[in-house]
Protein backbone atom coordinates (compact mmCIF):
# COMPACT_ATOMS: atom_id res chain seq x y z
CA UNK A 1 0.00 0.00 0.00
CA UNK A 2 1.36 3.53 -0.95
CA UNK A 3 0.65 6.73 0.82
CA UNK A 4 -0.98 9.66 0.38
CA UNK A 5 -1.11 11.24 -2.56
CA UNK A 6 -1.57 15.47 -2.28
CA UNK A 7 -1.57 17.90 -4.71
CA UNK A 8 -0.35 21.71 -3.63
CA UNK A 9 -1.65 23.94 -5.73
CA UNK A 10 -0.59 27.83 -5.44
CA UNK A 11 -0.88 31.28 -7.14
CA UNK A 12 1.53 33.82 -6.43
CA UNK A 13 2.64 36.78 -8.23
CA UNK A 14 6.27 37.54 -6.17
CA UNK A 15 7.10 34.33 -4.94
CA UNK A 16 5.97 34.36 -1.27
CA UNK A 17 3.20 31.92 -1.58
CA UNK A 18 5.30 29.66 -3.61
CA UNK A 19 8.30 29.50 -0.78
CA UNK A 20 5.39 28.55 1.81
CA UNK A 21 4.18 25.83 -0.10
CA UNK A 22 7.44 24.41 -0.73
CA UNK A 23 8.19 24.84 3.35
CA UNK A 24 4.89 22.53 3.72
CA UNK A 25 5.47 20.32 0.66
CA UNK A 26 9.26 19.83 2.56
CA UNK A 27 7.66 19.09 5.94
CA UNK A 28 5.13 16.34 4.53
CA UNK A 29 7.58 14.60 2.17
CA UNK A 30 9.39 14.18 5.89
CA UNK A 31 6.04 12.31 6.83
CA UNK A 32 6.15 10.49 4.17
CA UNK A 33 3.79 12.04 2.10
CA UNK A 34 3.94 12.29 -2.10
CA UNK A 35 3.24 15.37 -3.22
CA UNK A 36 2.79 17.49 -6.63
CA UNK A 37 3.55 21.59 -6.58
CA UNK A 38 2.08 23.17 -9.17
CA UNK A 39 1.03 26.53 -9.87
CA UNK A 40 -2.05 26.94 -10.23
CA UNK A 41 -1.94 28.73 -13.85
CA UNK A 42 -0.20 24.87 -14.84
CA UNK A 43 -2.96 23.19 -13.30
CA UNK A 44 -4.53 21.25 -16.67
CA UNK A 45 -6.40 18.15 -15.46
CA UNK A 46 -6.41 17.53 -11.87
CA UNK A 47 -5.47 13.87 -11.15
CA UNK A 48 -6.44 11.72 -8.12
CA UNK A 49 -5.42 12.54 -5.00
CA UNK A 50 -6.28 11.99 -1.55
CA UNK A 51 -5.99 15.43 -0.45
CA UNK A 52 -5.42 19.03 -2.08
CA UNK A 53 -4.07 22.43 -0.64
CA UNK A 54 -4.01 25.31 -2.15
CA UNK A 55 -2.16 28.37 -1.02
CA UNK A 56 -2.74 32.51 -2.18
CA UNK A 57 -1.57 35.79 -1.10
CA UNK A 58 -4.48 38.07 -0.32
CA UNK A 59 -4.66 41.05 -2.25
CA UNK A 60 -6.82 44.10 -1.86
CA UNK A 61 -8.88 41.69 0.70
CA UNK A 62 -9.10 39.04 -1.89
CA UNK A 63 -7.33 35.58 -2.77
CA UNK A 64 -5.34 35.83 -6.23
CA UNK A 65 -7.88 35.55 -9.01
CA UNK A 66 -6.37 32.09 -10.34
CA UNK A 67 -7.00 30.80 -6.94
CA UNK A 68 -10.34 31.95 -7.19
CA UNK A 69 -10.72 30.37 -10.98
CA UNK A 70 -8.80 27.18 -9.36
CA UNK A 71 -11.44 26.37 -6.93
CA UNK A 72 -14.34 27.01 -9.06
CA UNK A 73 -12.62 25.12 -11.94
CA UNK A 74 -12.37 21.82 -10.38
CA UNK A 75 -15.17 22.70 -7.21
CA UNK A 76 -16.81 18.82 -8.84
CA UNK A 77 -12.94 17.33 -8.31
CA UNK A 78 -12.89 18.68 -4.88
CA UNK A 79 -16.56 17.54 -3.96
CA UNK A 80 -14.95 14.41 -1.93
CA UNK A 81 -11.33 15.45 -1.43
CA UNK A 82 -9.64 16.28 1.55
CA UNK A 83 -9.06 19.78 1.29
CA UNK A 84 -6.77 22.61 3.25
CA UNK A 85 -6.26 26.64 1.64
CA UNK A 86 -3.76 28.46 3.55
CA UNK A 87 -2.89 32.62 2.35
CA UNK A 88 -0.50 35.03 3.53
CA UNK A 89 -0.73 38.58 3.54
CA UNK A 90 1.28 41.80 4.32
CA UNK A 91 -1.85 42.95 5.83
CA UNK A 92 -1.61 41.27 9.23
CA UNK A 93 2.08 42.51 9.30
CA UNK A 94 2.26 45.69 10.88
CA UNK A 95 3.76 46.11 13.93
CA UNK A 96 1.72 45.50 17.04
CA UNK A 97 -1.23 43.90 14.44
CA UNK A 98 -1.84 40.03 14.66
CA UNK A 99 -5.30 40.48 12.96
CA UNK A 100 -5.65 37.72 10.50
CA UNK A 101 -9.30 37.79 10.29
CA UNK A 102 -9.06 39.79 7.14
CA UNK A 103 -7.04 36.86 5.33
CA UNK A 104 -9.62 34.08 6.90
CA UNK A 105 -12.35 36.19 5.09
CA UNK A 106 -10.63 35.85 2.00
CA UNK A 107 -10.77 32.10 2.42
CA UNK A 108 -14.60 31.91 3.54
CA UNK A 109 -15.36 34.00 0.56
CA UNK A 110 -14.44 30.44 -1.38
CA UNK A 111 -17.43 28.79 0.35
CA UNK A 112 -19.67 29.31 -2.40
CA UNK A 113 -16.99 26.63 -4.53
CA UNK A 114 -15.07 24.60 -2.18
CA UNK A 115 -15.85 23.50 1.55
CA UNK A 116 -11.91 23.81 3.25
CA UNK A 117 -11.47 20.91 5.81
CA UNK A 118 -8.67 22.80 7.53
CA UNK A 119 -7.31 26.69 6.72
CA UNK A 120 -4.68 28.69 7.49
CA UNK A 121 -3.12 32.57 7.59
CA UNK A 122 0.78 33.43 7.58
CA UNK A 123 2.21 36.81 7.64
CA UNK A 124 3.44 37.17 4.11
CA UNK A 125 6.61 39.26 2.75
CA UNK A 126 6.83 42.80 1.05
CA UNK A 127 9.92 44.29 -1.28
CA UNK A 128 9.21 46.95 -2.87
CA UNK A 129 11.62 45.67 -5.60
CA UNK A 130 10.28 44.68 -8.74
CA UNK A 131 6.46 45.60 -8.08
CA UNK A 132 4.08 45.92 -11.10
CA UNK A 133 3.16 49.69 -12.01
CA UNK A 134 -0.31 48.84 -10.74
CA UNK A 135 1.57 47.10 -7.38
CA UNK A 136 3.54 49.53 -7.12
CA UNK A 137 0.84 52.51 -7.29
CA UNK A 138 -1.28 50.84 -4.38
CA UNK A 139 1.94 50.53 -2.45
CA UNK A 140 2.23 53.84 -2.25
CA UNK A 141 -0.94 54.51 -1.00
CA UNK A 142 -0.96 51.88 1.59
CA UNK A 143 2.34 51.76 2.57
CA UNK A 144 2.86 48.28 3.34
CA UNK A 145 5.87 47.45 5.79
CA UNK A 146 8.65 45.88 4.15
CA UNK A 147 10.37 43.01 5.02
CA UNK A 148 10.02 39.22 5.02
CA UNK A 149 7.55 38.62 7.89
CA UNK A 150 6.87 34.77 7.76
CA UNK A 151 6.60 32.91 11.11
CA UNK A 152 8.65 29.45 9.24
CA UNK A 153 8.13 27.99 12.86
CA UNK A 154 4.12 28.58 12.51
CA UNK A 155 4.20 27.48 8.90
CA UNK A 156 5.84 24.32 9.87
CA UNK A 157 3.63 23.38 12.51
CA UNK A 158 0.44 23.68 10.36
CA UNK A 159 2.06 21.51 8.27
CA UNK A 160 2.95 18.81 10.51
CA UNK A 161 -1.00 19.31 11.74
CA UNK A 162 -2.03 19.05 7.55
CA UNK A 163 -0.13 15.58 7.45
CA UNK A 164 -1.46 14.00 10.06
CA UNK A 165 -4.83 14.66 9.18
CA UNK A 166 -4.30 13.47 6.01
CA UNK A 167 -3.41 10.40 7.43
CA UNK A 168 -5.88 10.20 10.01
CA UNK A 169 -8.11 10.59 6.76
CA UNK A 170 -6.88 7.02 5.34
CA UNK A 171 -8.10 3.64 5.53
Amino acid sequence: MTGPRVLIAYATKYGTTKKIAEEIQGVLTDKGIESDLINVMETGKMGTYDAVILGSPVYMGKMLVEAREFCKYFRHNMTDTWLAIFVNGISCCTPGNVDTAPLFAAIDEMHEYVRPDMKAAFSGAFNPTGLSETDAQIAGMVRPPVGDFRDHEAIRDWAEDLALAIFMRMP
